[in-house]
């Protein structure tokens, strides 16, 4: 029999036994317990937590981490997440088939019973797999929007994927930039796990990526937020995640970085910049990207997951990649301009005005 509750609390006994827990069930980095109350300590008073836990008699088989949040006076049910998560997805048993006819039924009901007390109901950041396992809560009304690239290391090659992904001009290039990088001085890659006394080295990085998307008007993050939400993970010191932050230097001139948090054998690549250095024009981000597989390969690093976004490079240096959904569904009158307005954001996202435009108000979504 599947039932279920719905709570304020997310229960962190269900992760006593970690090693356990990660063989029985499906999830990402950003469903870890830790990741979880880092976000909801970071809510205000406009935010009312819905932890929905459903079992098959008394076997705990998906968690889900939902709240309800007022926006301009339109209560929204949505996933627990922020800046800081690239996944919106549950915990999932993976032992459970969840084509069973009485969980769908049972998860139309949770549905129900929380859009019942709201206006609108909006999930984003919704991955098409959770691990190598079909999501099982995404159904036809959900539209994807985006994709979200892996490098999956596994029986890997680099050299036969690198001249599989690259013609003989770009290849060329690549020895020509990496030959004037190298030469005259020191090329340097270092990976340093970060904690508590080094980490003024990633509150140094946002500061400098946060300045850059806003002076070039492509982003709009709230610097701060970030800052703190990643202090908070790194004080935490779990055994079960670990973050890193590797730099290329030249000649002890930092002209590359890229920030990635290593949990069950994937790492995940969060947050990379390139220096405005003499050196940009040789494109040390793309040498740092080879320099981070390799060292992921020595390091018994399965996956790459280079998360959901358009940029190009994470579809040149993958070799896998699924769907990102939303979803969107009026409950009543009051979220009728909300509806509206998330709408056309997907609909023109990839429009250069309107996207402007969205930056300007990102903090409605």
């Amino acid at each position: 029999m599947i039932h279920y509750k719905i709570s304020e609390n997310f229960e962190h006994s269900l992760f006593k036994n970690s090693k356990e827990f990660k063989n029985l069930f499906l999830f990402n980095i950003f469903q870890t317990p830790e990741w979880i109350d880092v976000i909801i300590k970071s809510y205000n008073k406009l935010e009312n937590i819905k932890i929905v836990y459903v079992y098959s008699d008394s076997k705990i088989i998906l968690v889900v981490p939902f709240c309800i949040k007022n926006i301009c006076g339109c209560k929204e049910l949505r996933w627990v997440s922020s800046d800081i998560i690239d996944y919106n997805n549950a915990i999932i048993s993976e032992l459970f088939d969840f084509d069973d006819v009485e969980f769908k039924n049972i998860w139309n009901k949770i549905i129900e019973d929380l859009s019942s007390k709201c206006d609108l109901i909006f999930f984003y950041k919704i991955p098409e797999f959770i691990k190598f396992k079909k999501n099982p809560l995404i159904n036809s009304d959900y539209k994807s929007y985006q994709k979200s690239y892996q490098l999956i290391l596994e029986n890997f090659d680099y050299n036969s994927f690198y001249n599989d992904n690259n013609n003989n001009k770009t290849q060329q290039t690549d020895r020509r930039k990496e030959k004037k990088l190298t030469n005259q001085g020191n090329l340097k890659c270092s990976y340093i796990d970060i904690n508590k006394n080094n980490f003024h080295l990633i509150e140094d990085l946002i500061y400098k990526k946060m300045s850059f998307y806003k002076k070039n008007k492509i982003k709009t993050f709230n610097d701060k937020d970030l800052i703190n939400q990643y202090r908070q993970l790194v004080n935490v010191m779990s055994n079960d995640f670990k973050f890193n932050l590797s730099i290329l230097e030249k000649d002890g001139k930092k002209i590359s970085t890229i920030f990635g948090v290593l949990f069950n054998q994937i790492y995940y690549y969060l947050v990379p910049f390139t220096y405005n250095t003499e050196f940009k024009k040789y494109s040390p981000g793309r040498f740092h990207i080879i320099n981070l597989i390799k060292w992921a390969q020595n390091n018994n690093i399965k996956t790459i997951d280079f998360t959901a976004g358009d940029e190009e490079y994470k579809k040149n240096w993958s070799n896998r990649n699924f769907n990102m959904f939303f979803y969107i569904k009026l409950i009543n009158l009051i979220g009728v301009p909300r509806f509206i307005f998330l709408n056309l954001y997907f609909k023109f996202r990839n429009n250069f005005f309107l996207k402007k435009m969205h930056q300007i108000i990102k903090y409605a979504i």
